[in-house]
């Protein structure tokens, strides 16, 4: 049976969501430019003060769709792949206990992942809003499942569109299970799928 996490206490979501989005668009388009956009795009109150608490899951969903309607899918596309590998790396500084930093590094691959995606999911209410979380360990690595993922919603596409997700997933278990492992979004709800499906496939 694959493990499942419902959202917990309301659509609520992680600030680094936020955060580390506006963090990545400075990066690819100066400061100044970042704000300017920002402004534009009618989310001008995060150039100068960011949260620090849980925040409503629609703040972030709306700064995705102003980015796409904005930068376009693909340059929206860039910005928040940036986003997901830098909340990955506020997650593996700050949030991973340092034995669990050590000792996974150390594990069989198969014993090891299985372990960090397990508690992945009991924290999955700071990442998933009122999204569903769940996972299943195969041969290959595993398949992650996000159902009514914040990044797919309100959009229709031909291809997968959740670049946030997929790149902090695999900048997450990348330093811990193994450096050459893979994530791929393989289905996404912009394409009328039920959900969005990521697989993870491990290093040879």
């Amino acid at each position: 049976m694959p493990a499942t996490h419902h959202a917990v206490g309301g659509a609520r979501i992680g600030p680094n969501s936020l955060i580390q989005t506006v963090g990545a668009l400075e990066e690819q388009h100066g400061t100044q430019e970042a704000h300017r956009l920002l402004e534009l795009m009618g989310h001008g109150e995060l150039a100068t003060q960011l949260p620090t608490t849980m925040v409503d899951e629609q703040e972030f969903i709306g700064l995705i769709s102003a980015l796409r309607g904005e930068l376009g899918i693909a340059g929206a596309g860039k910005v928040l792949a940036r986003a997901g590998e830098r909340t990955a790396e506020y997650l593996l500084a700050n949030r991973i206990p340092a034995p669990a930093r050590f000792i996974l590094p150390l594990m069989p691959r198969r014993l090891a992942l299985p372990i960090f995606l397990k508690a992945i999911a009991g924290h999955a209410w700071t990442f998933a809003g009122s999204g569903r979380f769940s996972f299943m360990v195969e041969r290959h690595g595993a398949t992650l499942r996000l159902a009514d993922c914040p990044e797919a919603r309100g959009i229709s596409a031909d291809v997968p569109v959740c670049s946030f997700y997929t790149a902090c997933f695999q900048a997450l278990l990348r330093p811990l299970i193994d450096r050459k492992l893979t994530v791929r979004e393989r289905s996404c709800a912009a394409q009328g799928v039920e959900g969005c499906s990521f697989d993870v496939t491990l290093g040879k």
